[in-house]
Parts: C-alpha cells; sequence; structure tokens
C-alpha cells in the first residue's frame, strides 16, 4: 500500500476553493431546518390559531413521511444516471421545492383546527421537508465520491460544518434583527411571510453555488458513473443486514433518543424564552445565537479531544453536559435567585446554549464517525458497502425524533394549558404554568438525556477492534467469504 496509495492520496487531495463551494451546499439544509423546527410550532399555534396538540401532531406526521422518504431517495439516487451524474440531479430539482414550499406555508393563509387548515398545513409542511431531502441527502453522499482520502473527507466535512454555521446565522440575525424585533411582529402573518422569502434567498444562494461550484468536480467522479452491478443486493435485503447489525442498532437507538429529547426542548425554546425566562423579543435571538456560537467552538474541541479518548466516551461527556447543563440552568433561575433581571437570565442562558451548542457539535462529529466505523463491520460481517443507506437511516433517525420531539412538545404546551392565538391575540399560559414549563423544559429534558448512557455503554467498536476490522478487509478477496464474521462474532 505504500507508493501507490501515496499517489492515490495526493491525486484526491482537493482545492480549497472546491472544498468552499461545496461546503455552502450544507446551508440549504441547515437553514431550511433551522426555519422549521425554530418558528413552525410557533407560528401554528400563536398565529395561525391551531390547537398545540395538533399542531405538533401535523410536525410529526410530516416528518415520518420525510423520515420514510430519505431511504428511498437515497437508494433511488445511488441507482439513477444522467450527463450531470447520479446526485446533482436531484440536487437541482430539490431547491424550488424548498423555495416554493417555504413561501406557501408562512404565506398562504391558514386559520384554526379546521380540517382544510390542518390539511393544507400538513401538505405544506411535507413538501418543505421533502424538498430538503431531495437536496440534502445526495449532497451528503457527495462527501464520500469527491475525495477517497480518508483524512479528505473529513476536511470537507469540516466546511460542510462551518458553512451550516453560516446558513444558520445568514437566516437567524435577519429573522430575530429585523423581521422579530418586537413581540408583535410574533403575532403578525406578514412577518413569518418574510421569513419564507428570507429562507427561500438563502437557499437559492447557497444551494445554487454549490451545484455550479462542484459540477465539473462531480463530473470528473468515478463514484459518479457506476455501472448497474455496483448495487447487488437489493434495498429490502440491506435492510435486513442493518437489523443484524448489533453496533448500527446501538448507535441509531442512541441517537434516536439523544434527537428526541433535543428536537422537543428545541420547539419549546421560544415558549421558555418568553414564558418562563421572561426575556423580550429583542433577547430571544442571543440563547439561539449561543447555540450557533457552541456548534462552531464545538468543531474544533471535539477534533482535538477525539484524538485522545474513544468516540464513545465522547458521547457519554456530551449526554452528561448536557443534562447537568440543562437542570442547572432552571434551578439557577428558580431554586436559588428567584425571578431574574433581564441581563443575568440571558446570561445564564446563552452560557447553557453555548454549552448545548459545543455537545452538539460532539454528537454530529462522534456519530458521524461511528457510524463509518460500522460500516467497515458491516462489510466485514455481510460483505457490502452501504454508506449511503447508513446516512440514510441516522437522517431517518433524525427526521423522526424530530416529529416526536415536536409532538412530546406540542402534548407538553397541552399539560401547562396553552391557548392558542390568533391574528389579534397571541398565545396566553393560565397563571403559575410558567413554572411548570420551565420545569418540563429545563428539568424534564435535562434528566432525560441520562436515558441514553446505558444503550450507548454497549458499543464495542473501540480502536483495536477497528484496527482489527481494517486488517480483515485487507486480506485477499478469495479468503473473505464466510471468515469476515470470524472477528465479530
Amino acid at each position: 500500500m505504500s507508493s501507490t496509495r501515496a499517489q492515490e492520496t495526493v491525486d484526491d487531495r482537493l482545492p480549497v476553493r472546491t472544498k468552499l463551494l461545496f461546503g455552502l451546499g450544507q446551508g440549504v439544509e441547515v437553514s431550511a431546518t433551522f426555519v422549521a423546527n425554530t418558528f413552525l410550532l410557533f407560528y401554528l399555534t400563536s398565529v395561525a390559531g391551531v390547537s398545540p396538540s395538533v399542531a405538533g401532531t401535523i410536525i410529526f406526521l410530516s416528518l415520518i413521511v420525510d423520515a420514510v422518504a430519505d431511504p428511498l431517495i437515497g437508494s433511488w439516487s445511488d441507482r439513477s444516471q444522467s450527463r450531470l451524474g447520479r446526485r446533482l440531479p436531484f440536487m437541482v430539482a430539490g431547491l424550488p421545492v424548498i423555495c416554493v414550499a417555504s413561501i406557501a406555508l408562512f404565506g398562504i393563509p391558514v386559520s384554526g383546527s379546521t380540517v382544510s387548515a390542518v390539511g393544507l398545513a400538513l401538505l405544506l409542511n411535507v413538501l418543505l421537508r421533502v424538498g430538503t431531502s431531495l437536496y440534502a441527502l445526495p449532497y451528503s453522499a457527495l462527501t464520500a465520491e469527491l475525495t477517497s482520502d480518508y483524512d479528505e473527507r473529513s476536511s470537507v466535512t469540516v466546511y460542510r460544518m462551518i458553512f451550516g454555521f453560516v446558513g444558520t446565522v445568514l437566516t437567524l440575525a435577519p429573522a430575530f434583527g429585523l423581521i422579530f424585533k418586537t413581540k408583535e411582529a410574533y403575532q403578525s402573518r406578514g412577518s413569518y411571510l418574510q421569513l419564507g422569502l428570507l429562507l427561500t434567498a438563502v437557499v437559492l444562494v447557497m444551494g445554487l453555488s454549490c451545484i455550479l461550484g462542484v459540477r465539473r468536480t462531480v463530473a470528473a467522479s468515478r463514484a459518479e458513473h457506476l455501472t448497474p452491478s455496483a448495487t447487488s443486493k437489493s434495498l429490502g435485503s440491506d435492510l435486513l443486514d442493518l437489523g443484524r447489525n448489533r453496533s448500527f442498532l446501538i448507535l441509531f437507538s442512541s441517537a434516536l433518543i439523544v434527537l428526541i429529547i433535543g428536537g422537543s426542548m428545541n420547539a419549546l425554546n421560544l415558549y421558555a424564552y418568553s414564558y418562563f425566562w421572561k426575556l423580550p423579543a429583542s433577547l430571544n435571538q442571543l440563547p439561539i445565537i449561543g447555540i450557533q456560537v457552541g456548534l462552531l467552538l464545538g468543531i474544533p474541541v471535539t477534533a482535538v479531544t477525539l484524538k485522545r479518548i474513544e468516540k464513545r466516551d465522547m458521547v457519554v461527556i456530551g449526554v452528561i453536559a448536557v443534562a447537568v447543563g440543562q437542570t442547572a440552568s432552571v434551578a439557577i433561575a428558580h431554586l436559588f435567585l428567584g425571578p431574574l433581571p433581564n441581563i443575568a437570565a440571558t446570561t445564564v442562558l446563552v452560557i447553557a446554549s453555548v454549552s448545548f451548542g459545543v455537545c452538539n457539535s460532539l454528537f454530529f462529529i462522534a456519530f458521524q464517525s461511528m457510524i463509518a466505523d460500522a460500516v467497515d463491520e458491516h462489510e466485514v460481517k455481510f460483505g457490502q458497502r452501504c454508506e449511503g443507506l447508513y446516512y440514510s437511516a441516522l437522517i431517518f433517525a433524525a427526521k423522526a425524533a424530530t416529529g416526536i420531539g415536536s409532538l412530546i412538545a406540542g402534548l407538553m404546551l397541552a399539560t401547562v394549558h396553552l391557548k392558542g392565538g390568533s391574528n389579534s391575540m397571541g398565545a396566553a399560559l393560565p397563571e403559575g404554568a410558567a413554572t411548570t414549563l420551565g420545569l418540563l423544559w429545563g428539568a424534564g429534558h435535562g434528566l432525560a438525556f441520562f436515558v441514553v448512557l446505558p444503550i450507548i455503554f454497549k458499543y464495542g467498536l473501540n480502536r483495536t477492534r477497528h484496527q482489527q476490522l481494517i486488517a480483515q478487509l485487507s486480506k485477499p478477496l478469495a479468503r473473505v467469504g464466510r471468515e469476515r464474521s470470524t472477528i465479530i462474532e
């Protein structure tokens, strides 16, 4: 593996310009997901007048539909053939769907919990989510196809995370700094139409820049022009094999639980900021910006730390840090100091948000890397490389978890008897319910993270085990056969 492999590694290095342009594409998924996860539940309950439980169900159902579509989209793009390659046609098709759905969802009048209003909101939300997947899934698959060099793929992923941060800020800053400067703006339909137009602009600029910037590199990639024989097993057979891989099941269930809890907490953020922490509208953006700053800080922190400890242990540290931070923030606010002034409350929230953002980066990098290790184990056991299917499964967990999290958030709001708003009045809480909401948002979600620990502790694929897998995969194909599973059993 000496000189030939070294030459391949040099040839697989990508120009910085290519990585910059490719990284821009991450802003499409991140900005669309940020808008939907941050504003949609609040818009439906406080402006459109949909009851909290029905609004949560709308988001839950749309994300379940999207999650089911993910492996189908991934498999379809794997098997497609065109002069633009396998992935770019899907990315081109996804952009207009996202734009139309985002403008229509926040622009078409929806009022109350009537069948027609609920059906329209559900349809448009499904289009927004599926359109995002049409772009994001093939885009993510290109990470492994633009280069075959292990370290260069990590570099490409770093660019993706950076521009995911940029895409969020390009959406977040104008949304909170210009569109929603006052509390009245949160109850205005016109404000949400502006939000849809803002998302459309960010998606088009970042998405088209990526497509145009990498089209030549994609055209030159051998992986983009595979013969039909390259996909030997059916989707059903590969899914059955996934269910037999213990490491995959542990990672999938752990990621699912983490994402469910995080999704429910994020859906309640604006409610907690407004009713429990009593922040003015002008300060609501600070803890959300804090999460994004934490995400950015978490990239180098995780990259350095993973060189010293195992990936599983990093996940354990992140779970404990989030659980303690979330619980402690509410304890400081309520049990020890009582109601905090705006500056103190904002400071506590920003610190907790930065910590949560760092842990989110930790989870993303660690789980993505652990999934890649599990793919190697899968090949040893079953003789198939299933990167696309594994990634689709992880995205499935993220989408389904966000839907379940929104459903849980809606049920929590119903528990505290939140009354839906209308065009003239915002949502309202009964006397004393703000404290219950704060405890559910803080300590409730914080303690729930501990559920992950007994599951992730069962994950046994460490550095030594992975070296054994790589050594097994390096054997001549004639000797692999049934012995592929010997080091796993």
